[in-house]
């Protein structure tokens, strides 16, 4: 839909560290291997067909900055320093982060924190802890880049031995997530309405768990549940919706909580209006982007004693995640013949066809809602293509390029395009996903992005052939001013400590919406 049309209803916080944190750390065996995102060649089918779909519980990649650990004998020691709300939190175990069974006791710890550039700059002990596996200390002025050296007393692991285990970690920032709305401008009731966000991890160091959900005038009418997103990258999340009545509706998309440490905060949210159409017509309506988000954040401080020994450090990061989406969906003043006799498909842009595909003969099944529906899935260009036939008459029909690596279905999705016995959360590669522009998924959409259809079945044909005209944008999405704190922590001798934190998310690329 039009950009204008959209509200940003709420913008995450840069260094809100409390609202993303958990999901810290994965083994390998929670990575999707090689072979269940390999491209098939295969006749069209439903989207389960293929075995593309892998569960939610298993992470497609973690990239995320490593957890340190640290060993001495038979006992070990874990930890993870995150920056937030101007202090580092460091939490350190005697078993794994993750551990729902954490073994060992802490009996005592000094940490050690260490400058940008090496120097130390002041040790801490903490002597007679409560003797659990898991300790936990706020570090005041303790910025991302800063390095923390632990020493622990570690016993319970090795008989009546006490061990000492040195792990040595880097302050992080805490994952945040932001999300992009594609919404069609038009429905129509009793048509299925495929709905798709592009949630983006911004901060870099850490990815995260969330739950993604479809919001309709104020309800959650579908969701995506414990969806993982790897550090600095972008997943797509698709749903659907099926209106049955006319009217506008309030449309948006939220990423909540973290989807598995019980965290409830709604953090971002995007989305806009729907107009819902009764009857029945032949039409569509067609969206392009080509979008980079760039995240900016700027840590600095200065610390001075009395003696007059002083250090300033200053690090201002950008990065930038670029993706491109289309998102074109129609209407037929009638119910179309399965199986269909011919589907021919193409995709171009700047007058380059990347996309040319055919099918003859392609077949139905009924979704959950009793639909016959032909789905065909597009993994080397990360896009899907589908014709249902309403419930109360005529048909629709869609094609989605999908923006991020991977693509969580929703629960209404897999009832409507998976067609499976149950609906737990999965997802699908997004095969050739890269950011080259020599190949795989990005295009020059610079010359406007074209769609051609034609759908033939017993009883006719169906053409269409909307060119979408790409305008370029620019929006400042949110800010964090630039704060400064003073603190005099004991370390300093009575001298000052000033940290400053600013940060900032912008969207800039070219975009364009069509109707016919």
């Amino acid at each position: 839909m039009k950009r204008a049309q959209r509200g940003i209803l709420t913008r995450l916080t840069l260094f809100a560290g409390a609202a993303l944190v958990a999901s810290l750390a994965a083994c390998s065996s929670d990575l999707a291997t090689p072979a269940a995102r390999a491209p098939e060649a295969r006749a069209p089918q439903l989207l389960s067909a293929g075995g593309r779909l892998i569960s939610n519980r298993i992470k497609y990649r973690d990239t995320s900055a490593p957890h340190a650990t640290g060993r001495s004998g038979s006992a070990r020691l874990s930890g993870v320093a995150t920056f937030g709300a101007g202090a580092t939190t460091l939490t350190i175990t005697s078993s794994s982060l993750l551990s729902t069974d954490p073994r060992g006791e802490i009996a005592k710890a000094q940490i050690k924190v260490f400058g940008a550039d090496g120097g130390l700059l002041f040790v801490e002990n903490h002597n007679k802890l409560n003797g659990g596996p898991t300790a936990t200390f706020l570090l005041a002025g303790v910025v991302p880049g800063m390095r923390i050296q632990v020493q622990a007393n570690v016993r319970g692991i090795d008989g009546r031995r006490t061990d000492v285990v040195t792990l040595t970690e880097t302050v992080q920032l805490p994952p945040a997530l932001t999300v992009n709305a594609d919404l069609p401008d038009e429905g129509r009731t009793g048509q299925p309405v495929v709905i798709t966000g592009t949630v983006t991890e911004v901060n870099g160091d850490q990815g995260s768990r969330a739950n993604c959900q479809l919001w309709v005038n104020g309800a959650q009418v579908d969701g995506a549940a414990g969806i993982w997103v790897d550090a600095g990258d972008a997943v797509t999340c698709a749903f659907t919706w099926t209106p049955t009545g006319a009217g506008d509706y309030q449309v948006e998309i939220r990423v909540v909580g973290d989807g598995g440490s019980g965290s409830s905060q709604t953090i971002p949210t995007d989305g806009g209006t729907i107009h819902v159409n009764t009857g029945l017509a032949t039409g569509y309506t067609a969206t392009a982007e080509d979008r980079s988000l760039a995240t900016t954040t700027v840590l600095d401080y200065t610390w001075w004693r009395p003696d007059g020994s002083n250090k300033q450090y200053s690090n201002t990061e950008t990065t930038t995640e670029r993706t491109q989406t289309i998102n074109v969906q129609g209407t037929l003043d009638r119910a179309v013949q399965f199986p269909l006799a011919a589907v021919n498909l193409s995709v171009a842009s700047t007058g380059t066809t990347w996309e040319d595909e055919s099918w003859s003969a392609l077949a139905a099944a009924l979704d959950g809602q009793g639909r016959s529906c032909a789905t065909v899935d597009l993994p080397l260009h990360g896009a899907m293509f589908f014709v249902c036939n309403g419930l109360q008459g005529g048909a629709s029909w869609g094609y989605q390029r999908f923006a991020g690596r991977v693509t969580y279905h929703s629960t209404g999705f897999s009832k409507t395009f998976d067609v499976r016995d149950n609906y737990d959360n999965a997802y699908t590669w997004n095969d050739g996903y890269t950011t080259s522009e020599s190949g795989g998924r990005m295009r020059d959409f610079s010359g406007g992005v074209s769609l051609t259809l034609r759908i033939a079945d017993g009883a006719g044909s169906f053409s269409f052939a909307p060119v979408i005209t790409q305008t370029p944008f620019s929006n400042a999405l949110g800010s964090t001013a630039r704060t400064c704190a003073d603190t005099s922590p004991y370390w300093l001798e009575g001298g000052v400590l000033n940290t400053c934190t600013s940060g900032s998310v912008s969207e800039s690329g070219i975009r364009g919406t069509v109707t016919g």
